[in-house]
């Protein structure tokens, strides 16, 4: 926080005290002097300046703002004046004007005392990774000793494709300042990119900072109480947004047995976007524990009385870890957010499965390791999830055959092309003369990420000619699939949910799997696709499965037409199965303390959403009642919700069709009814209500006609001589002629 503050002109006493009082740390004193002193009407931007940083300094960020807003327009050149507005907005998110702003201050004064450092941070928070890398270097040039520096530098030098090279800053940081948390996590962390370390070690370092953790401000308060009723399974992150544990936390918890369970979300994170809403919807609780203290959070978490707790986070950003060292449920496990061992006595469990776990890894960890089918189940777009039905998301041909030639492509992180990596695709692209290489990243918009990844890509050997540079677009997730015809996977730390994405777009993965877990991400969302061979054990090959791929376009094109499918009908994507494996086996860890209740419910019988759980029937009739009134906005939201467990189903195809034939785009709608068809063949309506609009449209229906033939026997004129159904009829729902009898839905096959 800022001490140093211009020095008034003229000196007048009540303002000296201030300033005194606010050097001293005494800012409530210091506000009570600046209140006597406006009561003078002394009007002042050195007033306005001390009171802004009282502010401040009290955490009184709303009310800081405005006075630091005069201060600036008092003091337009004075740099100080500016920082501070800067770490003000700093507090209120504000990240572009406050970059804007501590840019202003770093022009007047390039030696600004920590003004560079927090610029850094600034820009790397705007995904700017190369401008922080260079302020990162600036501050060290003033405070090279300084360990909030070195940590700001090497996370930048990391995003920058320099993970390893970034390990020695964060060493020298930790030396420095060994209890700093957040530059002891990124260590670790960075630790995984770095091939030279063996498990043995990286097990060794996050215990022994399990154990200092565990020696630092241990939080006193009552113990874990448990509740009478449902299991209590809190998830503890700081990722509960739109963030890559997403994709596999939402179907996860959207199919958890609520007869059994009772779901409380811990978020460390303040920022709150749409995914977060989506995600509380499949909360009892939502806890936000971002603006307490670490002894405020232990104890409500404890006093939560929860049975078990999931670890989300890792040693990846802020760390829920950080407080389950104090052991806040009788049940603690890891899962998901770092692909590694937590090194903690505190955390029992990890889970994982067999293909990236196989048999003889368990002494990489302190935990029990629990094997999963797979580790995780996998839902696509899940900010957008009725957008699966989309056409620009469908599988297209490998672009190969229209282009002549094969791209390869990676859309990973920049942390993640190292030195390895990059050998490894240049000796794939020196093998398959002709190819090109895609790699999509986040900052490669930036001509100075852009030169400086040029350069390291030449270093490898790599012609820069035959590559293409994507700047990272939320917008083209998937679509950049589109233009991939073989996915090169990153060493030592591999892909995950892009490799996830990639598959679900029809998009092989060639993968290098190493004898750890985060060397062996993807093989078990390949392995589950069937496609092991694309497993390699050898650099070797790695580039000879590449190859192989490459050299036959038509066998290639063929692989990728039919890889969705295998995914969304694979454990990859069964997230109801997942689910029910959890839950059997947190039922198993917490039955000793508490007895679980009998099933009840399974996801085919309704979905929980809302603090309610919705039975089947129920929500067809909804279904239904929105359609029938056109109230197509809370249709929507509603099939939003169950494609969040019931990933694709018949009824959410068909009226997401009705909504598309009734807003004008009928060649669309009658592609969902086909595709609504194709989930429930034996539904005679769906057809029925298919011939009828391939008439309006005056559209061939022989195809129809073979099809009804094949399938029932039937004549597709006799199938028309039976009314055009009614969205009661197609939903199996029973119209009572009585005025006061509701409808009923009959029992449909989910």
């Amino acid at each position: 926080m800022p001490r140093h503050i211009p020095a008034a002109a003229p000196p007048q006493r009540l303002l000296d005290k201030a300033r005194a009082e606010f050097q001293a740390g005494d800012f409530a004193g210091a506000m009570r002097t600046l209140a006597q002193a406006e009561s003078t009407g002394i009007r002042s931007g050195d007033l306005h300046f001390i009171k802004a940083a009282s502010l401040l300094n009290l955490g009184r960020i709303e009310e800081a703002q405005p006075a630091a807003e005069l201060a600036a327009q008092l003091y337009p050149r004075h740099a100080r004046v500016l920082a501070l507005l800067g770490l003000i907005e700093v507090q209120r998110a504000q990240y572009k004007r406050a970059a804007k702003v501590l840019k202003m201050s770093l022009d007047i004064d390039p030696k600004g005392d920590g003004v560079w450092q927090e610029y850094a941070s600034v820009l790397y928070r705007l995904a700017d990774y190369e401008g922080s890398r260079q302020a990162g270097a600036r501050a060290l040039q003033l405070t090279p000793e300084d360990p909030a520096a070195l940590g700001n530098y090497a996370s930048a030098m990391r995003e920058t494709g320099e993970s390893v090279e970034a390990i020695p800053y964060f060493r020298k940081a930790c030396a420095i300042a060994p209890a700093h948390r957040h530059n002891r996590t990124n260590l670790l962390f960075a630790c995984l990119y770095d091939h030279r370390i063996d498990a043995a070690r990286i097990k060794a370092e996050t215990q022994a900072w399990a154990e200092a953790l565990a020696s630092q401000s241990p939080a006193a308060g009552a113990p874990w109480q448990a509740r009478p009723g449902r299991v209590r399974l809190g998830i503890f992150s700081n990722d509960l947004r739109l963030h890559a544990c997403a994709y596999f936390l939402i179907p996860l918890i959207a199919n958890l047995d609520r007869s059994r369970f009772e779901l409380v979300l811990v978020s460390l994170n303040p920022s709150q976007d749409r995914v977060t809403e989506k995600i509380r919807q499949y909360a009892d609780e939502f806890l936000d524990v971002s603006r307490l203290g670490e002894a405020e959070v232990v104890a409500q978490v404890r006093s939560a009385g929860l049975d078990a707790l999931i670890d989300l986070g890792g040693y990846a950003g802020a760390s829920p870890l950080t407080y389950m060292v104090h052991e806040l449920a009788p049940v603690q496990l890891t899962w998901l957010g770092y692909p590694g061992t937590t090194g903690m006595k505190q955390i029992g469990y990890r889970v994982t499965d067999s293909i990236g776990d196989p048999d003889g890894c368990d002494d990489n960890y302190t935990e029990t390791l629990l094997r999963a089918p797979v580790f995780c189940a996998y839902h696509p777009l899940v900010s957008n999830p009725l957008a699966i039905y989309e056409p620009r998301y469908r599988v297209n041909e490998t672009p190969a055959l229209a282009n002549g030639y094969i791209t390869f492509g990676s859309c990973n992180g920049m942390a993640k092309l190292t030195k390895p990596t990059l050998d490894l695709w240049s000796a794939v692209l020196a093998n398959c003369p002709g190819s090109r290489l895609l790699i999509e990243a986040s900052g490669l918009d930036q001509p100075s990420l852009r030169e400086r990844m040029e350069q390291r890509l030449r270093a490898h050997g790599i012609d820069t000619s035959r590559v293409e540079l994507v700047a990272r677009s939320s917008a083209n997730q998937y679509l950049t699939y589109h233009r991939i015809d073989i996915a090169l996977d990153t060493t030592p730390v591999t892909g995950g949910t892009t490799t996830c994405d990639s598959l679900w777009m029809g998009v092989p993965v060639v993968s290098l799997a190493g004898g750890m877990f985060h060397q062996r991400v993807s093989a078990p969302f390949l392995h589950a696709t069937g496609l092991d061979e694309l497993i390699c054990d050898t650099p070797q090959r790695y580039v000879e499965v590449a190859c192989a791929l490459a050299d036959d376009v038509e066998q290639l094109n063929a692989l990728r037409l039919s890889l969705r499918q295998r995914a969304e009908q694979s454990a990859m994507c069964d997230a109801a199965g997942f689910a029910a494996w959890l839950e059997e086996r947190l039922g198993e860890l917490v039955a000793p303390a508490k007895p679980v209740p009998p099933r009840e419910l399974s996801p085919a019988q309704g979905v929980y959403f809302g603090g309610t759980w919705h039975g089947y029937n129920d929500i067809v009739l909804s279904v239904a009642a929105h359609l029938h009134q056109r109230e197509y906005t809370p249709l929507r939201n509603l099939l939003e919700n169950l494609t969040s467990s019931w990933y694709r189903h018949w009824m959410v195809a068909y009226a997401l069709a009705i909504t598309e034939y009734e807003s004008g785009d009928k060649a669309y709608a009658i592609e969902l009814l086909v595709e609504g068809i194709g989930m429930r063949p034996y539904a005679l309506p769906l057809y029925r209500l298919l011939a009828h609009w391939l008439d309006e449209g005056k559209l061939d229906k022989s195809s129809l006609a073979q099809l009804l033939h094949e399938q029932f026997g039937l004549m597709l004129e006799t199938l028309e001589a039976s009314p055009v159904p009614s969205v009661f009829e197609i939903l199996g729902i029973e119209v009572k002629t009585q005025a006061a009898a509701a409808p009923e839905a009959a029992e449909v096959p989910v």
